[in-house]
């Protein structure tokens, strides 16, 4: 390290400094609060994208110290030694001693084995209960006015955000899921006990996907991991890529033995240190066998060599294109032998077509067969953009991409595509961005749209986030449209599936946040949302699940996830925004989990919550 920085942590610690030539007298030890300070205050004094002091206090030594080295942390914190990790480790740790112990927190089901009870109800084995991404269950219908609570199971409260969040799976006779404190768990339907739990090398944001009798799942390490279904034995593990930004925070299809991976990335948040090289992580979707973990085919969003571009105007080496990162599960069309893929906006130039797009990948091969760019028109039909175009981070903007004077940008296509049969037999491909559009494509036509609807104004956190849900007559969306002061103007919307003519649109309410935290409760529909014959069921930011009627929009049931519930498992826990994953139903029930800290973006809880969903 140069003398300079050793000379500015020595004086920043209260250190005495020898002058040029002189010894020290006595050893010093270097200040851990000193450098957090220095180095880190910055993010984590925001209140929102990185954890608060008082949530990085729930981690230990080593949680903190590998994520300095070899984890989320480990571009940020280039430039320290290892002395320096060290004593911010050992400060952030020892802030508060009496640490939540380090376990699942389960109830385990007592005289059970996970053997006993193979279930019969499967109507849940992923992201959605079929991998073309409807989230329908054709058929079945309920009684809004006999939906009650069953049960609640809390996550223990030990990862640096508050939040449960993650898409319930459930199959045969097994609710799965994961949570950020790496635990992944399978509960008994009827009273939220355990069969097994297991614990992942990584936070856990994706859903669990079951092909046969393995239960298959990955971590915000880029882990992927094949457990046994019945019991949670690890039978494999591999890692889709080695760039320590990777990321899988979209679901995991399994389709015919094949597990498909979206993988993304924390560059586009590291741009926030305007000293550090940027950028050069690429999107991708990597394909895996379902019983042993092979890897089959990896696609790059992004073709051709990564290239030099020059210096920022801090005089620090720019690489381009880079960006397009798959934040969303992919969609399965066996007929056509395709997966269709979400994508996100670019980090740097120069333009490519697969940003903000619907890329069609061959099942087999991982070739691209088409891809449809939905780029903002407004925008010059690209989207390149990081952090740094962020006024909050620089309000020069000294290292935006210099093809995006304006900051203007991340409008990702970040829910999934769907592909849906209309009432006339013919197929549709729906896809939705956080510029606040949704598309009708042509899957039969390399993606021609078919019709565009604009259903909110867009935004960093605005249209459409985390996923649509469509039967054969309309798509149901919801929208976000969160501001930069965490103020929203949500809402539910019916899209007619022939004519993208809006059928109904209910504007969230604004008067569900009172005595709840404003920011970060809002009326923003930021999370998943599932469709039955007669419910269009959704989660808010105000915490309220919600049953509308699917033809009038009509408001027939709610219920606050946020009151107080006593978890099975006696963990303390709370409810709070429903804002990623949505719900899902299987076996006459409904499970969600309430409760999103990440991002500062929602409120905090932990909670599955497990409703009796009887028929109409």
């Amino acid at each position: 390290m140069l003398k300079s920085t050793w000379l500015a942590l020595g004086l920043l610690a209260g250190a005495s400094v020898p002058a040029p030539g002189q010894e020290t007298t006595a050893p010093q030890a270097l200040d851990g609060a000193a450098l957090f300070g220095q180095y880190c205050m910055r993010c984590h004094g925001l209140g929102v994208i990185a954890p608060a002091i008082d949530d990085l206090a729930k981690l230990d030594y080593e949680d903190v110290y590998g994520q300095l080295w070899y984890g989320f942390m480990a571009k940020i914190a280039t430039g320290l030694g290892d002395a320096e990790k060290r004593a911010l480790a050992e400060y952030i740790a020892g802030i508060e001693p009496n640490k939540v112990p380090r376990t699942s927190g389960a109830r385990m089901c007592a005289g059970r084995t996970a053997h006993d009870r193979p279930g019969t109800e499967g109507g849940w084995p992923g992201w959605a209960p079929e991998p073309r991404n409807t989230r329908y269950l054709q058929g079945v219908s309920a009684d809004p006015g006999a939906i009650r609570l069953r049960w609640a199971f809390a996550f223990p409260d030990w990862a640096p955000f508050t939040s449960g969040g993650n898409q319930i799976t459930v199959d045969r006779g097994r609710v799965y899921v994961g949570s950020l404190n790496k635990f992944v768990y399978a509960l008994d339907p009827d009273t939220g006990c355990a069969y097994w739990t297991f614990r992942a090398d990584g936070r856990i944001r994706s859903a669990v996907a079951i092909a046969g009798d393995v239960a298959i799942v990955a971590d915000t390490n880029a882990n992927v991991y094949g457990l046994d279904a019945d019991t949670g034995r690890l039978r494999w593990q591999r890692r889709v890529d080695l760039q320590p930004d990777a990321r899988v925070t979209g679901n995991v299809t399994v389709h015919a033995g094949t597990v498909y991976v979206p993988v993304s990335s924390l560059e586009e948040a590291n741009a926030i240190r305007a000293d550090l090289p940027c950028c050069t992580f690429r999107g991708s979707v990597v394909a895996l066998d379902a019983a042993t973990g092979e890897r089959k085919w990896r696609t790059s969003m992004i073709d051709g060599p990564l290239l030099y571009l020059g210096k920022s105007s801090k005089g620090i080496d720019r690489f381009g294109p880079s960006g397009v990162t798959v934040w969303s599960v992919p969609t399965v069309d066996e007929k056509r032998g395709l997966l269709y893929i979400a994508t996100a906006n670019q980090m740097t130039e120069p333009r490519v077509d697969e940003s903000d797009a619907v890329v069609a990948l061959d099942m087999t091969t991982g070739a691209k067969r088409w891809v449809r760019s939905l780029a903002p028109a407004q925008m010059g039909g690209q989207d390149i953009y990081h952090l740094g175009c962020e006024t909050w981070v620089d309000e020069t903007r000294s290292t935006c991409p210099p093809v995006n004077p304006s900051g203007q940008g991340d409008r990702d296509l970040g829910a999934p595509v769907i592909l849906q049969t209309r009432a006339d037999g013919s197929d549709v491909l729906l896809a939705g961005s956080k510029d606040g559009m949704v598309y009708a494509l042509d899957p039969d036509a390399s993606g021609a749209i078919l019709w565009q609807r604009r259903l909110g104004r867009g935004g960093e956190l605005g249209g459409v986030e985390y996923g649509m849900a469509a039967d054969r007559e309309r798509l149901y969306v919801p929208i976000a449209d969160v501001d930069a002061d965490l103020v929203a103007s949500g809402s539910m919307n019916a899209v007619n599936l022939a004519t993208g003519e809006i059928d109904w649109r209910v504007a969230g309410s604004n008067d569900t946040c009172v005595g709840k935290p404003v920011p970060p409760c809002n009326n923003a529909y930021l999370s998943a949302i599932t469709v039955i014959d007669n419910l269009v069921l959704a989660g808010n930011n105000d915490g309220h699940l919600r049953a509308f009627d699917t033809t009038t929009g009509k408001v027939l049931w709610s219920y606050d996830t946020t009151q107080p519930v006593t978890p099975v498992n006696d963990v303390a826990g709370n409810g709070g925004a429903v804002a990623f994953g949505g719900p899902a139903i299987a076996g006459g029930r409904m499970y969600v989990v309430s409760g999103m800290g990440h991002q500062g973006i929602a409120m905090r809880g932990n909670v599955v919550l497990a409703f009796d969903l009887p028929p109409r």
